[in-house]
This record gives structure tokens, sequence and C-alpha cells, in this order.
């Protein structure tokens, strides 16, 4: 029916119509191997951080993204300062996937899967916060709030950012001496 209606209304040119079928058969493929787009959200705390989605940058946080459901995403945040994190979006069974009959173009489309999270909210860690407290712990923390300081001063951080630092630098040394 559809190829009638488009012989119809198009001037029939074998070259055209095999190039717009074609078009059309491969971009039908991609959904069918890795699913339709679901909608996802990345946030990172401090905001402002290099997004990479399976290392194809992508932008900037916050952002809103559609990524194919059916396979899983590595997405990897980066920021000057701060260490890299990285995360996945991965394909979870979703309330549809509970019904006793399935179609299969749904299925083959990822229509019973969804991607987890749907939003993902990431505090990075400052690559000021240690990884031990070493011998004298006080001094080392004295050392890396200085540190902070000087970023602030240098206009390398914001007032946002070393308040932040502040706390993970103050928390890791309760938690940790």
């Amino acid at each position: 029916m559809f190829l009638l209606i488009f012989y119809r209304t198009m001037s029939f040119k074998p070259i055209k119509c095999v190039s717009f079928l074609s078009i059309l058969l491969f971009s039908a493929c991609s959904h069918f191997q890795e699913g339709v787009p679901q909608e996802v959200t990345i946030v990172s705390y401090p905001s402002d951080a290099s997004v990479y989605i399976n290392d194809v940058a992508i932008g900037i946080t916050p952002l809103k993204i559609d990524l194919p459901r059916k396979i899983t995403h590595e997405v990897r945040l980066e920021k000057r300062g701060f260490n890299p994190s990285v995360n996945y979006f991965a394909p979870a069974p979703n309330a549809k996937s509970e019904n006793f009959i399935r179609f299969g173009l749904s299925e083959d489309l990822g229509y019973y899967v969804d991607l987890t999270p749907r939003e993902m909210k990431t505090d990075m860690r400052s690559d000021l916060v240690p990884n031990s407290v070493g011998a004298d712990p006080y001094e080392k923390m004295a050392l890396q709030a200085l540190e902070a300081d000087r970023r602030l001063e240098e206009k390398e951080i914001s007032d946002e950012e070393h308040k932040f630092i502040i706390e993970q630098i103050i928390t890791f040394f309760e938690e940790n001496v």
C-alpha cells in the first residue's frame, strides 16, 4: 500500500525509489538493534562537567539527551579539579514486560525495557580530598583547605564549589581520624 501511494505521488525513477527505500530500511535497523530512544537526564554537582557517553563528547551538565534503550551506556563526567566519575544507564524490564502477550515489533524496538536510572545525579569528588589521612592528619587537612582557598582566590573555582570542596575534605577527615 505504502509503495503504491509512493509510486502514484512521486515521479517514479528507479534510483530515487531504491535510495528512499534503503534510507528507510537502514534507519530502522538501528532501532531494531539498539531500541527506540528514551530521554534521560544527567546532573552533576558541581555543574558544568563535561559529559562523555560511550567515549563520545556529548555536552555539559545539566543535560537531557535521548539514548537507545536496549543497550548499556557508559557515562563519564569530567571537570577540572575533580576526579572523573563513571556511571551507567542500563536497560531494565519495565511494567510492559509483565504482559503475558508480547508483540514482536514492540519487543524488537525495546518497548519492554527502560533505561535506569532516568535521572543520573552525581556528586563529583574533588581532587583535593586525599585517599589516606597520612602521618599528621590535621596538617594534611589544613594543606588541602589552603589549596582550596588558593583556587578560590585565583578564580579557578566558584564560592559554591569552594564550600562543596571544604565540606568534602572535612567529611573525609571526620570519617577517617
